[in-house]
């Protein structure tokens, strides 16, 4: 949808192929009794203004919404336990907080606090984020942080997840001052003496839901064809499943990653579709908000050693307060992966009554009013070890292709932002080869 936009906006015709019937991707959202249900994603970050900025040429900024914040809670040893003060995405920054936490043991903080003495990890070749951490702050700081906060953003596991295409920042962090716990601090921004922190949250939405947005883009499509397959794509012609085949200046696929092989026939391409993804799975239940035990903050993750399905419970009524209508509650709950492939041919019945059952061993809810499961097969590319030279060599082939570009979360980022991005670039891209051919 992001491409169609700026192709429109450069002055292009625009035809959509959608194999599905409806557009919008991962993005759905559902309203039902004074709900919003965002059936995929339910915000962006804030700190990435592409997304932001395509809002605000469609006109919706004044529908954008900041996230609310609170105290942030990990699941480990049988109790919501909290995060300490400090810490940026499970690194501590902070030496107090660190101490007086019940997260680990003394014989784990005494080992993340040796990050501040050992020599850098990083040495020019990738690796997994697994062996990265766990060389810098030992094993109990990524099993009861680290693990549960950064694994459910790619629905992956960090043995196999690769720093350089994840999180390069910690890469760069530790070039440059050899500890992540000084280096965090650092870009920590200092707090004026009397001044109290300002609590704003990290990510956006929309007051109307993400829906709107689709809504918004529909119109740069001057000719959407829904329910139509196609078979394969080659320069300046789209081959669809019927056999018909029609003729095009530029293409841009905007497809999951397991099409690109079939469609373009290239190995690069193929080795792009071979690379392993996940399933998920997400329950929404919305309740009286007096049914729901009542915490600060807006949700928490689990970690893996609990033997708990799930691996996270978002308070959406209090992260999003739009979401819910006043005195209700509404939960999403992320079941883990080890859990989905057995869980996905189930009723909904079923997986909601699952999902229902393991949240009761961490929180008290009583029933709820509804539920509503998603699932999502196959669609989460995985960043694994060696991810960045596999899209730089599928990159270096397209371009051979004339009038032909990508786009997508399988290339450099799986986050909303990063989609538009990648739109963007790929229609500057092929805009630019119309004036060079013309």
């Amino acid at each position: 949808m992001a491409a169609a936009y700026y192709a429109k906006q450069a002055g292009a015709h625009v035809t959509l192929y959608e194999a599905s019937d409806r557009i919008g991707g991962k993005i759905k959202t559902v309203y039902r009794d004074g709900f919003v249900l965002e059936c995929g994603p339910d915000g962006y970050m804030a700190r990435k203004p592409t997304l932001t900025e395509l809002i605000t040429e469609l006109g919706l900024d004044d529908d954008l919404v900041r996230s609310m914040t609170g105290t942030s809670y990990i699941y480990v040893r049988n109790r919501l336990r909290q995060m300490p003060a400090g810490s940026v995405m499970g690194i501590p920054t902070k030496f107090w907080p660190m101490v007086k936490t019940d997260l680990f043991t003394w014989r784990g903080k005494f080992r993340a606090g040796m990050d501040l003495v050992l020599p850098r990890v990083y040495a020019g070749s990738d690796i997994s984020l697994d062996t990265f951490f766990r060389a810098r702050l030992g094993s109990e700081v990524v099993e009861a942080m680290i693990e549960p906060l950064l694994s459910g953003i790619y629905n992956g596991t960090l043995d196999d997840m690769s720093i350089e295409s994840t999180f390069p920042q910690f890469i760069t962090i530790e070039q440059k001052t050899r500890s992540l716990i000084l280096g965090m601090k650092a870009l920590t921004p200092p707090v004026q003496a009397g001044v109290k922190p300002r609590e704003a949250g990290k990510f956006l939405s929309l007051g109307q839901g993400l829906g709107v947005l689709i809504e918004a883009l529909r119109p740069s499509i001057d000719r959407l064809c829904l329910g139509t397959q196609v078979a394969a794509v080659r320069p300046h012609e789209v081959v669809l499943e019927d056999g018909t085949v029609e003729s095009f200046d530029g293409i841009v696929l905007a497809t999951s990653p397991n099409a690109l092989g079939p469609l373009l026939g290239l190995p690069e391409a193929e080795r792009l579709s071979s690379l392993k993804r996940t399933s998920s799975i997400t329950v929404l239940a919305a309740f009286e908000k007096t049914d729901v035990e009542s915490l600060d903050g807006t949700g928490y993750v689990i970690a893996k050693s609990e033997g708990n399905a799930l691996t996270a419970c978002s308070w959406m009524h209090k992260k999003w307060p739009h979401m819910a209508p006043e005195n209700k509650a509404l939960l999403r709950v992320y079941i883990g992966s080890a859990f989905v492939p057995d869980l996905l041919t189930e009723s909904d019945e079923t997986i909601a009554d699952f999902a229902l059952r393991e949240l009761q061993k961490i929180q008290h809810v009583g029933n709820p009013i509804f539920t509503r499961v998603e699932r999502h097969v196959d669609t989460m590319p995985q960043y694994e070890v060696g991810h960045k030279q596999y899209v730089r060599a599928f990159e270096e082939t397209l371009s051979s292709l004339d009038g032909v570009e990508a786009c997508g979360a399988i290339l450099h980022g799986v986050g909303l932002p990063d989609c538009v991005d990648s739109a963007k670039q790929a229609v500057t891209r092929i805009m630019a080869r119309q004036v060079v051919s013309v």
